[in-house]
């Protein structure tokens, strides 16, 4: 159904019905199918299509909305919102969608719970749309966010707070957000990752450790496993001072798990009833339904039950990474108990169990590595070690001592027991042990292996699960052998050209035999997000690029907004051949080798007039085609390339259009001495500066040049091979019919 109104969905619609008449196994297949369009298209309408207004970006609207999370540091000036009013439309409260807004107006404190009214200048939420890194676009469709824009001005009417766990989670803060690892207990409770920095996020996927800081079937089982054998231990307590025959009626095992139940129900609720949260507590309640009910269900049943019900609550959790970990990890550790339970059931003791924590952690590490190189690009080696320790430490020491202290503070109070020796003294012991293992990894601990599509995921899943079931082992060569054939297939690429999407701004990427000079970094916003840190560098990362060479076009914010970072990136040395070391310089004229490209710099020469007109110009030729990158240069720059240059450097089959479809460029003699086959155009969706302009467009247009655009396509690929060219767009690849096309 995500693949809705492409070639997929229509050819498995079509196959299904031929295959209805005649083969009743299919039948199932078919009306599960349409059942699923029902889910999705009712799911969808109900609480992720959002009736909103479509205002241009410099029309000022009404808002009202409480705010949700604020970003950065006091004073605020940029928060997301959930809105109960935009313009003159009121939202129902079950589809409030939010907004994430910029502020300027000083000596307004926004918080967190503040309602909030004013006039802002808004639209449909729109991002960056490239092959790597970060996709806000589905990010926001997960979460609901509908719009992006600025405030012009606004009040805060009232500091309102109607979530239930917010009380909660304030005194779990209060209780642990002084400790070393505070912001750890106080997610482990809560379930609240809001006091976890970037850096510590980073430390815990490199250590294997990003499970833990989401609630999830580890948490959840561990409230349980205490809470049953609390029950069971107050409950033979009673029972050993109280003597009762009648007791011996019940089945007190059953009153134990509805209670201990209960308990991890009430954790779960306080968590904010978070998706993996969902996840794992449907299969525990599915397990003690059974239990009760006297049903012998398979652990393969339950998973599947469990996995129907959750996708039939919200089928977009499918866009969701943690429902693939989760399943797949439940998946795994019930096949190995199973095994190892048949084979060794008659010597379960202590031994025992410790190589079965070791084979399932191994297991665990081979079947979700995989998931973790296509989503994260790379795997953690140290947590195949680490979570062999961190796991039963987490069970049997930090979440008892979590519960005890949460206990204690609030019977006896936090004064009393929040600086206590005990709290303060296994706090650091935890906090030297995670230090430790961070130290220890700190090298290789993460495995960065790049990026890993999803037909390679898919195959290697396929191959292990050929493994695992025992008909099928003889056909474990097949994906290998349709992936071989899949990559002979594919056609030699000599060079390859990417204009990445950075909004209004320009990033180009050159890249030959894994080598690759770029142009331009993008822009940087607030002075702290850099799109060269979050676009250009993890492309070069996951694609394993190294770079030779950067050429920097001029001294814009749009065009070297990313310097600082390249710089902590990469040092000096890709700005020796261009701009001997020095960033902020004019570039140098000279051409430059790189695999199966030649790169020249064409310009600037005597005679600039300004910034934009000194912009360097470059030609990249290699295997019959050539592309001329262009930066912001204007007509009189145009008009001196054309009397300076030779007609064969002009021409170029591809063309970075220059200052980005300004109409003070592209002149009607300098495109033609170009005569590009495609032009490309790097701006922002909905311009403020409505670009690129009307006359250029036509300008092309009447020459017959294909216009590919940043904004509208996405991330642009152009591959040059021996037969010709091939051209990707992120925006028809990664393609899905709920999301802005």
């Amino acid at each position: 159904m995500f693949l809705f109104k492409t070639w997929q969905f229509y050819s498995s619609l079509f196959f299904l019905t031929i295959l209805f008449p005649y083969f009743k196994p299919f039948r199932p297949v078919l009306l599960g199918f349409i059942f699923a369009i029902f889910v999705v298209i009712t799911q969808y309408h109900l609480f992720y299509s959002f009736s909103i207004e479509n205002p241009q970006f410099d029309d000022e609207i009404y808002f009202r909305g409480q705010v949700v999370k604020v970003f950065g540091e006091e004073p605020a000036d940029y928060f997301q919102v959930s809105l109960s009013d935009v313009g003159e439309h009121t939202y129902l409260p079950w589809m409030n969608p939010k907004a994430n807004l910029a502020i300027s107006q000083n000596g307004l404190k926004i918080k967190a719970g503040s309602i909030i009214t004013g006039m802002a200048k808004i639209r449909p939420f729109r991002g960056r749309k490239n092959f790597s890194g970060f996709d806000s676009e589905l990010y926001a469709f997960r979460n609901q966010i509908a719009y992006k824009g600025r405030v012009l001005e606004a009040t805060i009417a009232a500091q309102q707070n109607d979530a239930y766990y917010e009380p909660y989670r304030q005194f779990s803060w209060q209780v642990f957000g002084g400790l070393k690892l505070g912001w750890l207990y106080h997610t482990l409770m809560t379930g609240d990752t809001s006091q976890i920095s970037h850096d510590t996020r980073i430390m815990m996927r490199r250590l294997g450790l990003s499970h833990i800081m989401a609630i999830s079937g580890l948490h959840i089982g561990i409230i349980f496993g205490i809470s049953y054998w609390f029950v069971k231990a107050v409950v033979s307590a009673y029972l050993l001072l109280h003597t009762n025959p009648r007791f011996q009626k019940y089945n007190l095992t059953t009153f134990y798990m509805c209670l201990s139940g209960i308990i991890a129900f009430i954790y779960v609720y306080l968590s904010g009833f978070s998706v993996s949260a969902l996840r794992a507590y449907s299969m525990l309640l599915l397990a003690i339904t059974a239990y009760i009910a006297c049903k012998k269900v398979s652990s393969v049943r339950i998973l599947v039950t469990a996995l129907s019900l959750i996708l039939l609550l919200d089928p977009f959790l499918l866009l969701n990474p943690g429902l693939y970990f989760s399943f797949i990890a439940v998946a795994v550790i019930f096949f190995v108990m199973s095994s190892e339970h048949t084979q060794h059931s008659y010597k379960i003791n202590f031994l025992f169990k410790i190589i079965l924590l070791i084979k399932i952690q191994i297991c665990l590490f081979v079947c979700l590595a995989p998931l973790s190189i296509y989503f994260f690009k790379g795997v953690s080696l140290a947590g195949l070690l680490i979570n062999l320790l961190a796991i039963p430490v987490l069970s049997m020491i930090v979440f008892p001592f979590m519960i005890l202290a949460l206990t204690l503070s609030f019977v006896i109070g936090y004064a009393s027991w929040g600086a206590s020796f005990v709290l303060t003294s296994l706090d650091g012991c935890f906090h030297f042990l995670l230090q430790g293992a961070s130290m220890i990894s700190a090298d290789h601990g993460w495995l960065h292996t790049g990026s890993s599509s999803l037909s390679i995921t898919m195959f290697i899943y396929l191959s292990l699960l050929f493994i695992v079931l025992a008909p099928f082992r003889k056909l474990v060569w097949l994906p290998a052998a349709i992936y071989a054939v899949h990559r002979l297939s594919s056609e030699e690429v000599l060079w390859q050209l990417d204009v990445l999407d950075v909004g209004h701004g320009t990033a180009v990427l050159i890249s030959s035999n894994r080598e690759a000079i770029l142009y331009d970094l993008g822009a940087k916003y607030f002075n702290r997000y850099s799109l060269f840190e979050h676009v250009v560098q993890p492309y070069i990362e996951d694609n394993h690029i190294v770079l030779t060479h950067t050429i920097l076009s001029h001294q814009d914010k749009d065009h070297v907004g990313g310097v600082k970072e390249l710089l902590a990136f990469d040092g000096i040395q890709s700005f020796k051949s261009f701009h001997n070391g020095i960033p902020n310089s004019d570039c140098n004229l000279r051409t430059v080798k790189m695999g199966e490209v030649t790169i020249e710099t064409l310009w600037p020469r005597a005679g600039r007039a300004s910034k934009n007109n000194n912009s360097c110009v470059v030609k990249v030729s290699g295997g019959n085609y050539s592309a001329l990158l262009t930066g912001d240069i204007e007509a009189h720059a145009e008009r001196q390339l054309v009397n300076v240059l030779s007609a064969e450097q002009l021409k170029n089959d591809i063309l970075l259009v220059p200052h980005h479809g300004s109409k003070t460029s592209s002149t009607m003699a300098f495109l033609q001495a170009v005569n590009a086959d495609i032009a490309i155009y790097s701006r922002n969706y909905a311009s403020q500066w409505g670009l690129p302009h009307t006359d250029v467009r036509e300008r092309f247009t009447r020459l017959g040049t294909l216009q590919l655009d940043t904004a509208l396509d996405g991330h642009i690929r152009i591959k040059v091979t021996p037969d010709g060219l091939i051209t990707e767009k992120a925006r028809e690849v990664m393609k899905y019919w709920f999301l802005p096309q």
